[in-house]
């Protein structure tokens, strides 16, 4: 676990916030690419579905828009699928906290998304801090890998009808398409999971920017440099039901007085 002094009270020890390490710098990259990959779809998709725009010089054969397009959103959908697999497989081991479970909604968990989304609406009730993935953001990771996985296997029959049937006619096969209800409901629901998927993405930012506003902890930090902020009276009392540590032994009082003399001098060096 590591620390690092970002703040000092005038009433010792207590007041002082510490930043804490959350995730790692890859976590943080992988999340980024999943983040680029979505809007890039969103952006590809709704061309393709309202192709309204053009663009290039010269003759017809000079402008190939729609495949480019059909292109880029193909590249996106693969740097996607391989990050969120990448993802799932890092969720059993220690370089992420093996925090497959707080994505898993669980009753512990959805009573505890309840509660935070309860005091998030009324500010009521008790603010448990969480060191990794708090319940609700767990519970909207779930819903959204159950959204990637059918923009994925829909996007894939989509694809696969236009596609060489060489190399895509498995996609194609008659049962597959036939278990979603046809081509034209394949569309429907890669269209529908597109805008509840939208929707969701639009939630989460707006509460990353919310939280980071209102509470100490630096939500958007935290998944740019790895690191939450935390009061030193919280750090030992996290909520975290799953992960490596559960609850961790705050930095002893004599280390914090002593980094806080260092501070104060203007030294500008934490003690050991």
């Amino acid at each position: 676990m590591a620390y690092a002094d970002v703040g000092l009270g005038n009433e010792g020890v207590g007041d002082i916030c510490l930043a804490v390490q959350t995730r790692s710098l890859f976590a943080c990259l992988l999340h980024w690419i999943i983040f680029t990959a979505v809007v890039i779809l969103a952006v590809t998709g709704i061309y393709i579905g309202y192709p309204q725009y053009y663009y290039g010089r010269g003759e017809a054969y000079d402008v190939f828009v729609m495949a480019d397009i059909r292109y880029f959103h193909l590249l996106a959908a693969g740097a996607l699928i391989a990050s969120v697999i990448f993802r799932f497989y890092l969720a059993f081991t220690a370089s992420c906290n093996r925090d497959i479970m707080q994505f898993i909604p669980t009753p512990s968990n959805v009573m505890g998304a309840a509660k935070l989304a309860f005091y998030y609406l009324t500010f009521r009730g008790k603010h448990a801090h969480y060191r990794f993935i708090n319940p609700l953001g767990g519970l909207g990771v779930f819903i959204m890998a159950a959204l990637f996985a059918v923009q994925s296997i829909t996007g894939v029959l989509l694809y696969a009808h236009g596609a060489d049937p060489c190399l895509w006619g498995w996609a194609g096969a008659n049962w597959l398409v036939d278990a979603v209800g046809g081509q034209q409901n394949a569309r429907i629901l890669h269209k529908l999971s597109m805008y509840m998927l939208i929707f969701i993405v639009i939630i989460h930012v707006y509460m990353q920017i919310w939280k980071t506003s209102m509470f100490a902890e630096g939500d958007i930090a935290s998944i740019i440099g790895g690191y939450k902020i935390f009061r030193y009276s919280d750090i030992g009392h996290f909520a975290d039901r799953y992960g490596i540590r559960i609850t961790e032994p705050p930095p002893s009082g004599e280390r914090m007085t002593k980094a806080s003399h260092a501070m104060e001098e203007g030294s500008g060096q934490n003690a050991p």
